[in-house]
């Protein structure tokens, strides 16, 4: 059983203002450098570093992304599991990712990973492990709307069975 794949990207506003300050400092850093063409090359150099900087460093992520968008249920928890254990490790590079992945992400990168992996559960049957899992996110980010509907379905379906 699978369904379409829900995508949600919530929006730091606060890192959107940190990017677009990088950017300017790019601009204006290259506009003094080069004289001529200085503002292009810094945007170009700029736009460059973004998206090395999201394609490497949560590569992890974005091939459980790839994997789930193609339905690949235990691809993208395994995936998912690799990125979740990055970020578990690598806190500060998640919690800076405005700075680090030039990210305007709300959401941190493990908090989405463990979303993603309860989502991938509830994809492949495995119910119960979605439902631990989501209580375990509510735990963790009390505020996840995502774990919250999602534990609220399960157990509205969950009822209706019984």
């Amino acid at each position: 059983m699978s369904a379409n794949v829900p995508i949600v990207r919530p929006i730091s506003w606060p890192a959107v203002f940190i990017i677009i300050l990088v950017w300017a400092i790019f601009i204006v850093v290259f506009a003094f450098l080069i004289e001529k063409h200085g503002i292009f090359i810094g945007a170009v150099l700029f736009a460059l570093l973004s998206v090395l900087l999201q394609r490497l460093i949560p590569a992890s992520h974005n091939k459980g992304m790839k994997a789930l968008k193609q339905n690949n249920f235990e691809s993208a928890i395994a995936y998912f599991k690799e990125s979740v254990d990055y970020f578990t490790r690598n806190k500060w590079v998640d919690k800076y990712r405005a700075l680090t992945m030039l990210s305007a992400s709300k959401m941190s990168y493990r908090e989405m990973g463990l979303c993603n992996i309860a989502f991938c559960y509830s994809q492949t049957g495995q119910a119960e492990k979605a439902k631990a899992l989501y209580k375990e996110i509510l735990e963790e980010y009390p505020d996840n709307g995502i774990a919250y509907y999602a534990l609220n379905s399960i157990n509205t379906f969950s009822n209706k069975a019984d």
